[in-house]
């Protein structure tokens, strides 16, 4: 018999036989094998430890009005304004998001002092770079606004003279 412990396909078989849910074919193949091995036999040790523990262990008696004092913390609970229930909440559930709030931080502060341009200030002139297109498109602009003018100024001297 391949062992047990060593064989994952099998390492079920183990704790079936601890739970006592083997046949009797397989149970007697399983204490022979472990009359050979220490591992095996060690792992039934344990087991059954932990099996009679269970076993010998009794749960306390339920009071009589555990579910109505359990519905009333339950309400109470629920009654409380959200805020109050997560500041209230052990100090042990914020633990796992500390790392994560620092790596955040971080995160911002590398980008802030990466990209040192303050809300509503003027970028330097030698920050901005004009590209052929864009000074194409303001000439045209400039262009177009003085065609305008003259149009405007005709406009005027034309409805001066009707007058």
């Amino acid at each position: 018999m391949n062992c047990p412990i060593r064989n994952e396909e099998t390492a079920e078989l183990l704790l079936a036989y601890t739970a006592r849910r083997l046949d009797p074919v397989k149970t007697a193949t399983l204490e022979a094998h472990m009359k050979v091995c220490v591992e095996c036999s060690e792992f039934r040790a344990g087991q059954e430890l932990a099996w009679n523990a269970l076993d010998a262990w009794e749960a306390p008696a339920v009071s009589p009005d555990f579910n109505r004092r359990l519905y009333q913390r339950i309400e109470a609970e629920a009654a409380r304004p959200w805020y109050r229930r997560l500041f209230a909440a052990p100090a042990v559930t914020w633990k796992p998001a500390l790392p994560l709030a620092a790596a955040c931080l971080l995160i911002a502060a590398g980008f802030v002092l990466d990209h040192p341009v303050s809300i509503g200030s003027v970028p330097s002139s030698s920050s901005v770079k004009v590209g052929v297109a864009d000074a194409e498109q303001v000439e045209s602009a400039l262009d177009d606004l003085q065609l305008l003018r003259q149009l405007d100024s005709t406009a005027i001297s034309s409805s001066s003279e009707s007058m």
